[in-house]
């Protein structure tokens, strides 16, 4: 899939955060949504999904109202193939995060070539 046309949904409670991802992805050539929340990406994919649904998501875990692993529960029982990649700060290191429905992991503070090439694994996967 051409970046170009790859939506990616940004979910996370850190203004700053959201802008420097979403900033750093369009310069890259993705399209970027965000939202402040687990609740909110939930709602936003639904809305979405109807019109063609973002291609993949970018989830932190810890945010209020709902966090990611909540979020991501929910999305993966309705989205199965929607790639999740959590983005957090709060790594456990004997975590298991693909149970939890992660496609992918990304920590904070985020080194983007990484990033880049697991968005980039999991978008070319759905071509």
């Amino acid at each position: 899939m051409e970046r170009s046309k790859a939506l990616l949904l940004i979910a996370d409670d850190e203004e700053m955060n959201k802008i420097i991802l979403a900033r750093r992805l369009r310069k890259e050539g993705f399209v970027t949504i965000d939202v402040a929340d687990g609740s909110q990406a939930v709602d936003k994919m639904r809305e979405l999904a109807q019109n063609g649904r973002p291609d993949l998501v970018l989830m932190d875990i810890n945010m209020p109202v709902m966090d990611g692993i909540e979020a991501t529960r929910i999305l993966k029982a309705e989205f199965a193939d929607l790639p999740i990649i959590a983005v957090t700060a709060c790594m456990v290191p004997s975590t298991d995060y693909t149970h939890y429905g992660f496609t992918e992991l990304c920590t904070k503070p985020i080194d983007f070539n990484e990033l880049i090439a697991k968005i980039d694994k999991h978008l070319n996967r759905k071509s």
